[in-house]
């Protein structure tokens, strides 16, 4: 009896050592959610006890709450936002990992006489989104690609629509509310009745997904734990989409 008394003061003493804590916050670009939501299920089902609150939108609103002191974990859609974050002492740069890397493509409704952006500009009646690139990780590279290509001023007054996430670009070409986006294009693949055309060779870009611990986790060791399990489940990405290294 006294053994098992003892045992269980260890466990208590233990559990506070450790700080005690069992949840963790997650800052999630909202682009990411169907393969980061899976990765989470699974996380739970090995790890019940862990309670996991996930935020999820645009990586700019995301930074905002890491500056304000909330979240454990860091998962935006483009390394710069990392590399910002890291910039202000934010996130632990011996955390930060590549998930995964998406491209941006444009799509257009089907029937449409697009061939390439260059068309957008030319062409009058054509309803075109983009994200906002103070916003959004897809906002932010679609500007720098329209800037290459001296696209940028003229797209962006023209634009029906600026959206702060990528996801409500999808959800406006889904409702027919507009005809023509820049999107990721393993979201751009889901989409039916729209036709995707790819930047050309020396516009063509490539961003990395990452994820970082922030230097002010109220459970640090839980989310290296989380972080070292969804890096271990990268193929859920692929299987949606995403490329991997080596690609």
């Amino acid at each position: 009896m006294v053994g098992k008394r003892l045992l269980t003061l260890l466990g208590v003493v233990f559990l506070f050592s450790c700080g005690g804590e069992k949840s963790l916050d997650i800052l999630t670009a909202a682009g990411l959610k169907e393969p980061f939501q899976k990765v989470v299920n699974l996380y739970k089902k090995r790890h019940p006890e862990v309670e996991l609150n996930v935020v999820y939108a645009g990586s700019g609103s995301l930074l905002v709450k890491l500056e304000k002191g909330f979240g454990d974990i860091y998962v935006p859609a483009a390394y710069s936002y990392i590399k910002t974050a890291e910039g202000k002492h934010l996130i632990d740069p011996k955390t930060v990992e590549i998930i995964a890397y998406h491209e941006p493509v444009l799509v257009v409704r089907k029937g449409l006489k697009v061939s390439s952006v260059y068309d957008l500009a030319r062409l009058r009646g054509i309803r075109f989104g983009i994200s906002d690139p103070r916003e959004a990780a897809i906002g932010k590279i679609t500007y720098e690609i329209l800037k290459e290509m001296g696209l940028w001023n003229e797209l962006s007054k023209k634009a029906a629509v600026i959206t702060p996430t990528v996801n409500q670009l999808v959800l406006y070409l889904q409702e027919g509310q507009i005809d023509a986006a820049i999107i990721w294009k393993e979201l751009a693949l889901k989409l039916k009745g729209f036709e995707i055309i790819e930047f050309p060779p020396r516009f063509r870009k490539l961003e990395a997904i990452p994820v970082g611990v922030s230097t002010f986790s109220k459970n640090p060791e839980g989310a290296k734990d989380f972080e070292k399990f969804l890096l271990q489940h990268r193929e859920v990405f692929k299987n949606y989409g995403f490329l991997l290294e080596g690609d």
